[in-house]
């Protein structure tokens, strides 16, 4: 089901509200109310397809048990056991393995027919919703019982942690110390506080799914597409799409995390940030601690640490050099910096999708991070305030830019697509404009013609109406503050505290009331079409 239907808006979510009002009133014990959260987490997952539900079970009954045997053996011997080790590592190799079949399976197969001219047949196989998502929170709830940040769970607790429907299907990635505590409270209630609240946030996210995102999802569609077919773009359409799209995956993303930030708060529940105005970065590095942030942190708490660990650790039983803040040599900066970058990067990339253009873009931009780093390695040491008066604004352009030419791998179908659309974005495929515009520019335009810049039959509207969605969503995007911010009063979500009031501050007064019922109404009234999130796809 996704979050933006009637079904959802106007069926599920007021049922699942008042059934957890009812109960938390009714019961007398927090138990009951998390049960009723589970079973509609269950209808939310299987009403889309009740294959789903049957698929990802076992995986749940087996993670389930195998973390009672191994909470009951961490809490009945002492550090280190290397059998509570193996089992944490069985329990890993299972959870990826079960993601790798139904995920990678047929990807594996056909790279395997591609470089081996072998004919292994490939297989229709059901990709259930969110899995990379529900396996990452598996893993994640097996290592935290493994080194007793669990010390004690019952099954309502693990279901409620691994399926709560607000962020069962594209996240954010949670720990389970981070939110088990919160439904464990001794009278879970619907508070009015927490409702107005999360309508609001759910509000603003609605909107941007519904009529920011969706609005300028066909420019991006209609020219990923002739890029796809090998069609010719020129410099300004290539640009144009990959921005459009850039754009539509920020919004759409954004969207879903206010939304799932919101739903969760109308039970009295905080999720972490996993969205902070990424566009805003002036680094890839500061890109990456803003776009999926729990996804950052899972990455570099379970991939990259262990790696740059081990490799650390090999290199001072060796008695080679190691990277200093004054300065390191290139080899220590290449094992213990771009090593493990590229590895999670990469495996990032195949996080994201079974596909080389997914494997690609991961592997740029692990590319780019490692630039990043060396140039915060070995940059000119300024004064700060002259660093960031300089550096900020260059920064920020040139992580814009990055970004946006690295969506042409995220959104193209096909390799050969993506290296259409790059090339065309490198401006090796000239530069075109519609000459319906090229006409109306008088003196720029005849200076356009005079650089090279030809025209087309392209719709002169259609290219106006592009530019003015990508100039307007880019501005707001950079420039306005985000959800958390706009409500940053109310502590909002985990990480993100309670701040003073400042311009843009939200208040639960008629005013700001009037402002989310017409942006609700918005979103609602462009429900006529509804859209699944890009992120749901992983």
């Amino acid at each position: 089901m996704l979050f933006n239907s009637y079904a959802f808006v106007f069926g599920f979510l007021p049922i699942v509200l008042l059934g957890y009002a009812l109960l938390a009133a009714r019961a007398g014990t927090a138990r009951w109310p998390l049960w009723w959260l589970v079973a509609c987490s269950a209808v939310f997952y299987t009403i889309w397809n009740p294959i789903n539900l049957l698929i990802i079970a076992p995986s749940l009954v087996v993670n389930y048990f195998l973390a009672r045997a191994l909470q009951h053996r961490v809490a009945n011997h002492k550090q280190p056991d290397r059998t509570a080790s193996a089992m944490l590592l069985a329990g890993i190799v299972f959870n990826l393995c079960f993601l790798g079949y139904f995920k990678y399976r047929n990807f594996f197969v056909d790279s395997i027919n591609q470089v081996f001219l072998t004919q292994w047949p490939l297989l229709e196989i059901l990709l259930p919703l969110g899995i990379s998502f529900i396996t990452f929170q598996k893993i994640a709830f097996l290592v935290d019982v493994r080194v007793g940040n669990v010390k004690q769970f019952e099954l309502v607790d693990f279901l409620i942690f691994v399926a709560f429907f607000p962020q069962l299907i594209a996240g954010p990635i949670v720990h389970y110390r981070e939110m088990v505590p919160q439904f464990q409270k001794a009278t879970p209630q619907i508070e009015l506080h927490n409702l107005c609240i999360g309508l609001c946030l759910f509000a603003m996210g609605l909107f941007k799914k519904a009529v920011l995102a969706d609005g300028i999802a066909p420019h991006a569609s209609s020219l990923f597409a002739m890029s796809d077919r090998g069609e010719p773009l020129g410099l300004f359409y290539a640009w144009l799409g990959a921005l459009a799209f850039t754009l539509q995956v920020y919004f759409d993303f954004s969207g879903y995390s206010d939304m799932a930030i919101g739903l969760a708060r109308m039970f009295g529940i905080r999720l972490p940030v996993n969205f902070d105005s990424p566009l805003k970065a002036t680094s890839i590095i500061d890109f990456w601690n803003r776009w999926h942030m729990t996804l950052t942190r899972f990455l570099t708490a379970y991939i990259y640490a262990p790696i740059a660990l081990h490799l650390t650790r090999k290199r001072m039983a060796q008695g080679k050099s190691m990277v200093a803040a004054a300065g390191s040599r290139p080899a220590a900066f290449f094992v213990l910096v771009a090593t493990p970058t590229l590895i999670t990067m990469f495996l990032s990339g195949l996080w994201h999708g079974a596909g080389m253009t997914f494997v690609l873009y991961g592997l740029l931009h692990g590319s780019l991070l490692v630039v990043n780093h060396a140039w915060r390695q070995w940059r000119p040491r300024w004064n700060r305030q002259r660093y960031q008066r300089v550096m900020r604004p260059i920064g920020f352009v040139l992580t814009l830019a990055c970004v946006v030419f690295a969506m042409a791998l995220f959104k193209s179908q096909t390799v050969a697509g993506a290296l259409h659309m790059m090339r065309a974005m490198l401006g090796l495929d000239g530069a075109v404009l519609p000459q319906a515009v090229l006409g109306r520019l008088g003196a720029p335009g005849a200076w356009l013609q005079a650089a090279g810049v030809s025209g087309d039959f392209y719709s002169g509207t259609g290219f106006v109406s592009l530019v003015l969605w990508a100039v307007v969503l880019l501005v707001a995007a950079t420039t306005l503050p985000n959800s958390l911010e706009l409500m940053a009063r109310f502590n909002p979500a985990l990480g993100k505290k309670a701040s003073p009031v400042g311009p843009w501050s939200v208040s639960l007064n008629a005013r700001w009331a009037t402002v989310f019922g017409v942006t609700l109404l918005a979103g609602v009234m462009s429900l006529n079409q509804v859209s699944e999130f890009l992120y749901w796809q992983f």
